[in-house]
C-alpha cells in the first residue's frame, strides 16, 4: 500500500516535470515564431546595406587600434570609408578622424601625426596628443619623422643651387628636437641608417672627389670609417645591427667589410682579380653571406654600342595584317605581345676567392640553386624545364629536372626528373630538402656528398594531399619550418608536424605527439605578422586546430617541445590580422554562419577580448539562417559531406523549397559566414535562406575521366537524401551551378529529372570544343584545365574521345526536360561565350523551356552593380515562380525584345 503510494506521487511528479518542460518549450517555440513574424526577409536593398571592416592595424605597444567601416558593395560616394577610426583598448573609447588616409604613431604611441588637406587644397602634416586630443600643425619646411625612443624628427631635404656662389644643390638631413624647436643638419647626406636603438646613426656623404662612410651618435661628433677616391661611390651599405658589421661595394667591382666596433674597414675582394675567360664577359656577380665565393655570370663579349645613335625604328606594314599559327612555336598568338625586351639569361659560375678557380655550373636557361647561408660549398643545384616546354599548353604547372654540380669539378648529375616545386636549402646551407611529386616522399640532397635520401617514408604516414583528385601530380602538404641550426626541417602529414632530423641520427619525431591524428584534428601555423619559418629551441609558434569532423576551429600555441596550449576556440573560423611590436597584443576576426567578421582586440594569448566593431547591426532585424553538417552514403557507395542552411525558423512539419548549389567541396566552410550581397553569379546562400529556402551545398570528390558521372554520384545522391529526410519535396527542388559547376548542372540535367528547374552560368556544355578552346583572358590553350587540372579527364581528346563526349552536355540535350535559366555573358575571359548560347540553342530546337541571359559586356562574373541587381532579381523570380509557385515574371512569358532593352525590364508578375 505504502509503496503504491509513493509510486502514484512520483508518477504525478513525473507528469507535473514533463507538464512543465513542455509548457517552457511551448512557451519558447512560440516566442521564437513572434520574434520571427518581426524580423523581415533580407530584400535588395539590405543586400547593398552590408559593410567589411578595413584596413585593421595596431600600434607599436598594442594600445590602439585603428580600421574603416566600408561598403561591402563598392561605393565611391560612401562617406563613412573615409573615416578613419582610432580605438583605446584601454578607454574602449574612439576618436574619429575623417578624411584622414593612415596615421604614424610616436611617443610610445602617446602621440599620432598624419597628413590632411584643407580646404584650400592644400596638404599639412597633423601632430596629435592621444591623451589629450590636442592637434598642432608641423610647420616646419622639412618633412615630420619622429625617431622613435628619441626626441627627435629626421628629414631629408633639398637645399637648391646658389647659383652666386657656384654651390650645387644638395640634400641635407635636417635633425629637429621636437620640444625645443631648435635643429641642426648633416650637409650631403645620402643613403643613412639609424641604429644603437635609433641613439646612432650611419651615413654616407657625398663628396666631390668620392663619397664618404661616416657613424656616430645622432647629434654627433661623427668619425669616418672609410673614405673614397672614387665618385659617387659607395652609394649605399648593409648593416647587421646586432653584430655592429657590414659591407657595401664601390663600382660592383670592390666589395668591403667594415665593423663600427673596431672603426675598421677592409678590402675583402677585388673583382679584378677574376680572370674572365676569353671572348666573355660579366654580367653580374653576388658575394655569399660567407664572403668565400661568388655567384656570378657571363655573357659572350658584346661591342658597346654608341649610345647617341638612335636604333631605326622598323614600322609595320599596315595594309593588312596576317596572324600566322605555327604548329611548333613555343606559345600561340594569343600569348605573344609586341613587346621587344626580354630577361636575358647567362651561364651561370661559382668563383672561389681563395684559390681564384671558377666552375660552370648551370647553363643559361637553368635556374641556379645556390646554398648561399653554406660556409662552404661543394654541390649546387639547378632546374631545367627545357624537356618539357613543349608541353606548355597542357600542363597545368610546368615542371622541370633537378640537377646537382660539383662546384670543384663541374661534374653534372641528374637528381631527379618532373618536379613541380623548387629545393628548398636549411638554413646552415648544407642540405637541400624536395618534393618528388611522382613518389610521393620528401628527399633530401646532401650538399657536401651530393647523395640524395628518402627522408619521408620512416614518418609511415603520407605527406602528400590524399583526398587530391585532379589528374596533375598531388602536393605535399608543405614544410612548417627549421630548427634555427638547419639540421632539422618540420613537415606536415594531414594532422601532425614531424621533426626529420637531416642528419640522419635520428629517426623522425612527432612534435605534435600524435594529436591532430588521434583527435582527427589538423595542426598548421597560422598566417600572421609574426610568422617564421626558423624556430628556435625555446620557440612558441600560433596554430590553427582544425577539427575535420565538426569544422570547429581553435587556436593554440605550439613549443618546440610539442606541448599544445589552448588560447581559443570554438565554431568559429578564425584570423589573425596582426601582433603588436611588442607582441603583447594582437587583433583578429572569427566568423561562423551568424556571426559576421567583426574586429577583435586582445592580449597575445587571446585573453581579454574586446569586440570593437558592429559593423552590421542591421542584421538583428533580419531573418536569418542556420548551418549544419548532413553526410550520407552516395552512389559510389562512399560517405560523402554537405552542408544544410535552414531558416532560423525551420519547422521539420512545413514543407520547403530547396536550392541545390554546389562546386567541389563546401563541408569546409561550414563556420563561414555569408554577407547578404547581390549576386555577381551564384545565389547568395543567405538571401535566399531569409526568404523561406533550404539550400544545399554537397561536397563532389571526382574520379578522373568522368567527372560528370562524379558530380552526379554526389549531388543526386544527397538531394535523395534529403527527399528521404522530409526535408526536400519532389516539386520543389531547384538545381544551380556555375562555371565549373554550370558543367556539373549541364551534366545532371541530362541524367535526371529529380530538379524541378535549374539555373546554368557560364558553363562548357561541349567538352571537345571547350578542350580546343582559348582563355579569353590570358591567352592561355584549354587543354591543361583537361589533362591536369579542374575538368580532371586527365587525357587528351583523341586519348579519351568516348569520355569527352559522354561528359558533354550539349549531345544530351534531348534528355533534358528541367526548365533552365541559362546565364552567359558575351565577354567571358574563362569559358567561351558560346558554350552557354549552344544550350540555349540546343533547348530551342528541341522547344524546351529555356531563356538566356547575356549581360553584354560583362565577363565570367557580373562586375557591373546595376547588372548585378537585375540579375539577383530575375534568378529569384525563376526560382520562386518554379518552387514557390508564384507569379510569372512578366519577362519569362513575353521575353526582351531588342526595342525593349533599358525601357521595360518586365519585372512584374502576371496574374494567372
Amino acid at each position: 500500500m505504502k509503496n503504491s503510494f509513493f509510486r502514484y506521487l512520483f508518477l504525478v511528479a513525473v507528469l507535473l516535470s514533463y507538464t512543465s518542460v513542455e509548457a517552457q518549450q511551448k512557451a519558447k517555440d512560440q516566442s521564437a515564431e513572434q520574434r520571427s513574424h518581426l524580423l523581415k526577409p533580407l530584400d535588395i536593398a539590405a543586400c547593398m546595406s552590408w559593410k567589411r571592416v578595413e584596413s585593421p592595424d595596431i600600434s607599436p605597444t598594442g594600445r590602439w587600434v585603428t580600421y574603416r567601416i566600408a561598403p561591402m558593395e563598392y561605393n565611391p560616394d560612401d562617406k563613412e570609408s573615409k573615416i578613419l577610426h582610432l580605438f583605446d583598448s584601454h578607454t574602449r573609447k574612439e576618436i574619429v578622424l575623417p578624411d584622414v588616409e593612415q596615421i604614424q604613431y610616436y611617443d610610445a604611441d602617446r602621440a599620432v601625426y598624419y597628413e590632411q588637406t584643407d580646404t584650400a587644397g592644400n596638404m599639412k602634416t597633423i601632430l596629435m596628443s592621444l591623451s589629450s586630443g590636442v592637434k598642432t600643425e608641423w610647420t616646419y619646411k622639412e618633412s615630420f619623422h619622429p625617431v622613435e625612443g628619441m626626441p627627435y624628427s629626421v628629414s631629408v631635404t633639398n637645399v637648391p643651387e646658389d647659383t652666386v656662389n657656384h654651390i650645387p644643390s644638395f640634400d641635407c638631413l635636417v635633425v629637429r628636437h621636437l620640444k625645443t624647436g631648435t635643429a641642426f643638419q648633416i650637409d650631403s647626406i645620402g643613403y643613412y641608417t639609424l641604429y644603437n636603438q635609433n641613439r646612432s646613426i650611419l651615413f654616407i656623404r657625398k663628396q666631390t672627389k668620392g663619397n664618404a662612410l661616416c657613424y656616430g651618435p645622432l647629434v654627433g661628433p661623427y668619425r669616418t670609417i672609410y673614405q673614397s677616391s672614387v665618385k659617387k661611390e659607395p652609394s649605399s651599405f648593409n648593416l647587421d645591427q646586432e653584430r655592429m658589421t657590414g659591407e657595401f661595394t664601390v663600382k660592383d667591382s670592390l666589395w668591403y667589410n667594415f665593423s663600427l666596433k673596431n672603426n675598421t674597414c677592409d678590402l675583402v675582394f677585388d673583382r679584378k682579380e677574376i680572370v674572365i675567360p676569353a671572348g666573355m664577359e660579366l654580367v653580374r656577380a653576388n658575394l655569399s653571406s660567407s664572403q668565400k665565393f661568388l655567384t656570378m655570370e657571363l655573357r659572350p663579349y658584346q661591342e658597346k654600342v654608341n649610345k647617341d645613335k638612335k636604333e631605326e625604328e622598323i614600322k609595320p606594314d599596315k595594309s593588312f595584317e596576317l596572324e600566322l599559327w605555327t604548329w611548333d612555336e613555343y606559345e600561340v598568338p594569343t600569348l605573344q605581345t609586341r613587346s621587344r625586351y626580354s630577361h636575358p639569361q647567362y651561364s651561370k659560375y661559382i668563383y672561389d676567392i681563395a684559390s681564384k678557380k671558377m666552375t660552370e655550373v648551370a647553363p643559361g636557361h637553368a635556374d641556379l640553386l645556390e646554398p648561399d647561408r653554406a660556409e662552404e660549398i661543394h654541390y649546387v643545384l639547378y632546374t631545367d624545364e627545357t624537356p618539357y616546354r613543349a608541353q606548355k599548353d597542357w600542363l597545368n604547372e610546368m615542371p622541370f629536372d633537378i640537377y646537382s654540380v660539383n662546384v670543384h669539378t663541374g661534374e653534372k648529375q641528374l637528381v631527379g626528373r618532373s618536379y613541380r616545386t623548387r629545393p628548398r636549402w636549411s638554413m646552415n646551407g648544407k642540405w637541400a630538402v624536395m618534393y618528388d611529386p611522382i613518389a610521393q616522399v620528401w628527399n633530401k640532397f646532401d650538399g657536401k656528398t651530393g647523395e640524395v635520401t628518402d627522408i619521408s617514408t620512416a614518418i609511415g604516414y603520407p605527406i602528400f594531399e590524399e583526398t587530391y583528385d585532379k589528374p596533375n601530380p598531388a602536393p605535399a602538404y608543405g614544410i612548417a619550418g627549421w630548427t634555427a641550426d638547419g639540421n632539422n626541417v618540420l613537415i606536415y602529414d594531414a594532422y601532425d608536424w614531424w621533426k626529420i632530423d637531416l642528419t640522419g641520427e635520428r629517426q623522425p619525431e612527432c612534435i605534435t605527439k600524435g594529436y591532430g591524428r588521434k583527435n582527427q584534428r589538423s595542426i598548421r601555423k597560422m598566417t600572421s605578422n609574426i610568422d617564421k619559418e626558423v624556430f628556435n629551441p625555446d620557440e612558441t609558434v600560433i596554430v590553427s586546430v582544425w577539427d575535420e569532423n565538426t569544422m570547429d576551429e581553435g587556436i593554440y600555441s605550439l613549443d618546440m617541445k610539442g606541448r599544445l596550449k589552448k588560447l581559443a576556440e570554438g565554431p568559429y573560423i578564425y584570423s589573425i590580422h596582426r601582433f603588436s611590436d611588442n607582441q603583447k597584443y594582437c587583433i583578429w576576426n572569427r566568423q561562423n554562419v551568424s556571426e559576421f567578421r567583426d574586429l577583435w582586440w586582445s592580449k597575445s594569448d587571446f585573453s581579454d577580448p574586446i569586440r570593437i566593431t558592429n559593423a552590421n547591426p542591421q542584421q538583428s532585424e533580419y531573418k536569418w539562417g542556420t548551418a549544419k553538417l548532413v553526410e550520407w552514403t552516395n552512389y559510389e557507395n562512399k560517405p560523402n559531406k554537405g552542408i544544410l542552411y535552414l531558416p532560423e525558423d525551420y519547422d521539420a512539419k512545413k514543407e520547403y523549397p530547396v536550392l541545390v548549389q554546389f562546386y567541389e567541396t563546401h563541408s569546409g566552410g561550414l563556420n563561414t559566414y555569408h554577407a547578404p550581397m547581390l549576386s555577381s553569379a551564384m545565389a547568395d546562400v543567405m538571401y535566399f535562406v531569409s526568404n523561406g529556402y533550404i539550400v544545399f551545398m554537397p561536397d563532389v570528390h571526382f574520379t578522373i575521366g568522368t567527372p560528370g558521372q562524379s558530380s552526379y554520384d554526389a549531388v543526386v545522391s544527397g538531394t535523395k537524401y534529403l527527399i528521404e529526410q522530409g526535408i526536400a519535396h519532389p516539386g520543389k527542388i531547384g538545381l544551380q551551378g556555375h562555371s565549373w559547376s554550370g558543367f556539373q548542372a549541364s551534366y545532371l540535367v541530362t541524367k535526371t529529372d529529380i530538379f524541378t528547374c535549374a539555373n546554368i552560368g557560364a558553363p562548357i556544355t561541349d567538352m571537345v570544343t571547350g578542350y580546343l578552346g582559348i582563355r579569353g583572358g590570358s591567352g592561355l590553350p584549354r587543354y591543361f584545365m583537361y589533362e591536369e587540372w579542374q575538368s580532371r579527364m586527365g587525357k587528351s581528346l583523341w586519348e579519351a574521345k568516348d569520355k569527352y563526349l559522354a561528359s558533354s552536355a550539349i549531345v544530351e540535350a534531348d534528355k533534358i526536360h528541367t526548365p533552365l535559366l541559362i546565364w552567359h555573358n558575351d565577354r567571358d575571359e574563362a569559358v567561351a561565350y558560346e558554350q552557354g548560347r549552344a544550350l540555349y540553342l540546343a533547348m530551342r530546337r528541341l522547344q524546351r523551356p529555356a531563356w538566356h541571359l547575356n549581360y553584354k559586356g560583362e565577363g565570367h562574373f557580373l562586375g557591373n552593380q546595376a547588372a548585378q541587381k537585375d540579375w539577383t532579381i530575375r534568378m529569384k523570380q525563376f526560382f520562386d515562380y518554379y518552387l514557390k509557385g508564384t507569379k510569372e515574371p512578366r519577362w519569362m512569358k513575353e521575353g526582351i525584345h531588342l526595342r525593349e532593352r533599358g525601357i521595360d525590364q518586365k519585372y512584374d508578375l502576371l496574374e494567372k
